[in-house]
């Protein structure tokens, strides 16, 4: 099933899009998600666009800035009173800054969750707001975490290191929770981490060999090795890259002239080659942006100098343009490639910053400015491994055929996007849409080993009100959806989510209480129902009681697959997880399914609609609604 996951997952990535550029949003979100180093070294925050923009560290000669992944954060390397220092910036509606220690080359986290940065001979590993909690002796750099943060690689010097563009370096790691440190083998150039089978908590570092360049990779909780690309690769002048899901590795090949780009699919194993990519720099290493993997490998952009001219490269049709061309150097991408930065540099003037945007031509330019950085995209290997232990749960036995019963989710998801929600650290969050539902991860430093880590959104609570939530008290008016809440998208009599807006306060059924309520699209309420089902339990927290058969269904135990394996346990826990409270009452609808008029019995809860069709086989009488479709057709189309 894990090769399943993949196969789903692609072609969602297929399915949301394939435009000729990404087009920037029409509204810009009201955070900061920009960072700026001037010619005299002041940190700078400013909007994705760069045109509003304001000032935040001064005086500390800054050197080195990088954005935490999961946003609303960035750690700064800079100069006070002639000793190296580390700074946080917190970049909310305003920005705080605080210096937290002695030290260089700081380092994130996967998870965003810690901090890392040399001190000396010693490496400082810290909390993400900069608490200390240990200091480990070993001389090293470039520092590298593993995407669920229990493991920080580094390299060092050798006996045998030479001074040059590519020396030998000894390739060893950190165990965060105990400080143990342990040298593995010697490499050359760019370290990376990757998961075994793109899954984030199962994590394998990978590099060149100092042998023979060979793609290797160690696997620090076994201790096994192995080859996983028996060819040279080009680690020293360019990047190792990893997608946003953690299910693609790219690196240049170094065979036959070192411009062919290797995408190697983690979970099936299938290479992708991307020949003779335009790519070039007249330095020894080609800078980080100058091959660039969009977070979910829709596409490519590579880059050559001078002018800098940037290609991108559709991943799906192999279809080549350029996007963008610039007498500077291009120094940044934007999370989702929506923008790009170039730095201009001319004899005895001040540099300038240019952003373009590709899909509309529009370019602002920003004097004085020599460095960007865009906070990252939201997508993160750890989202994406707790999205498929969500779906696992639940769905797993289905998929497999092992049980008879209905979705919880749906058999693939639908859609991956990132929407803003302004209590997320940097204003954002990663949502996968289902049929069934919306899986979200808020915080990506938040504790993933609680069933809360994923959420799935009030989405029926906004159908039936209108409010779309983009914070926690925060919310967008819009008309309510005039969708069918059941049955076929053709149905012309059922209810439809804006019928139950009138509805939400209506007074509970008493428990015990037979069931005849019918419920018209217009909104009115006939007492002609069959009946046969009753008021089983009032749910304090909304003031509504749920019908019996629905109860029974969240009560049900049956397969569900866990840490090892597939075991019988309860389908829903806790019992609201999946549906929220019910917001309202259950009614009887005349509803068209698959062409045939019947009647079916609807509840609407904060995250789903329950539905009951009493012809149905016994194992699919009560099924989730398509609350997932319909949102993104209510609000998307």
């Amino acid at each position: 099933m894990r090769v399943t996951w993949s196969i789903l997952l692609a072609i969602v990535w297929i399915g949301i899009g394939m435009p000729g550029s990404v087009a920037a949003r029409e509204v810009e979100p009201g955070w900061w998600s920009l960072a700026l180093l001037d010619r005299d070294r002041t940190l700078w925050l400013a909007t994705g666009d760069g045109r509003q923009r304001e000032p935040v560290v001064k005086g500390l000669a800054i050197s080195r800035v990088l954005w935490s992944p999961e946003g609303g954060r960035l750690v700064f390397s800079g100069v006070q009173d002639g000793i190296p220092v580390i700074g946080i910036v917190t970049t909310g509606a305003e920005p705080t800054t605080q210096i937290v220690g002695q030290g260089s080359e700081a380092s994130w986290s996967g998870d965003g969750r810690w901090l890392a940065w040399r001190d000396e001979d010693s490496i400082v590993i810290a909390t993400r707001e900069g608490h200390v909690v240990r200091s480990v002796p070993v001389a090293a750099r470039a520092l590298a975490w593993s995407a669920d943060g229990r493991w920080l690689a580094f390299q060092r010097a050798t006996d045998a290191s030479l001074d040059g563009p590519c020396p030998v370096m000894e390739l060893g790691w950190i165990e965060v929770a105990s400080g143990r440190v342990e040298i593995v083998d010697r490499v050359i150039g760019q370290i990376a981490w990757v998961g075994v089978a793109g899954i984030a908590e199962r994590p394998r570092l990978v590099y060149a060999g100092g042998q023979d360049a060979r793609l290797r990779w160690v696997d620090p909780a076994s201790g096994a090795s192995g080859v996983l690309w028996n060819g040279l690769i080009e680690a020293c002048r360019m990047p190792l890259l990893v997608s946003g899901d953690g299910q693609w590795l790219g690196f240049v090949d170094a065979v036959g002239g070192g411009d062919d780009v290797i995408l190697l699919n983690l979970v099936s194993g299938e290479a992708r080659r991307i020949a003779d990519v335009p790519v070039g720099y007249p330095g020894r290493h080609v800078p980080y942006p100058y091959v660039w993997l969009d977070p979910l490998a829709r596409f490519l952009y590579v880059s050559r100098s001078f002018p800098t001219v940037v290609t991108r490269i559709d991943l799906v049709s192999g279809e080549r343009v350029v996007a963008a061309s610039d007498p500077g150097i291009l120094v940044a991408i934007s999370p989702e490639g929506e923008r790009l930065a170039f730095v201009q540099n001319s004899p005895g003037k001040p540099p300038v910053l240019v952003v373009v945007e590709p899909a509309t031509g529009r370019r602002e330019t920003l004097e004085r400015i020599g460095w960007a950085a865009w906070e990252p995209a939201a997508y993160q290997p750890v989202v994406f491994a707790a999205w498929r232990r969500t779906w696992e749960r639940e769905d797993r036995p289905v998929a497999a055929g092992s049980v008879a019963r209905s979705w919880t989710w749906g058999p693939q998801p639908l859609r991956v996007a990132i929407e803003p929600y302004v209590d997320a650290p940097g204003g954002r969050r990663a949502v996968l849409y289902w049929d069934k539902a919306r899986m979200e991860v808020t915080e990506l430093a938040a504790d993933r080993g609680t069933r809360w880590y994923v959420t799935n959104g009030l989405l029926v609570r906004e159908l039936i009100t209108g409010a779309v939530q983009v914070g926690d008290a925060l919310f967008e008016q819009r008309e309510p959806a005039a969708l069918p809440v059941a049955g076929d998208a053709d149905d012309p009599a059922g209810p439809t989510y804006a019928t139950f807006r009138a509805l939400l306060d209506a007074p509970p059924l008493p428990v015990g209480a037979e069931i005849r309520w019918r419920l018209h699209r217009d909104g009115t309420v006939s007492d002609d129902g069959p009946g046969g089902v009753f008021a089983a339990v009032l749910v304090s927290e909304t003031h509504h009681t749920v019908a019996d058969v629905f109860w029974e269904f969240l009560q049900s135990q049956g397969l569900v697959w866990g840490e090892t394996g597939a075991v019988e346990g309860k389908l829903f826990e806790p019992t609201f997880f999946a549906t929220g409270f019910p917001i309202t009452e259950p009614y009887w609808a005349t509803v068209k399914v698959g062409g045939v008029v019947q009647d079916v019995l609807v509840q609407c809860f904060e995250r789903r609609c329950l539905t009951y069709t009493p012809g149905n086989p016994p194992e699919w009488r009560v099924e989730m609604g398509n609350v997932g479709q319909h949102y993104l057709a209510w609000r998307y189309e």
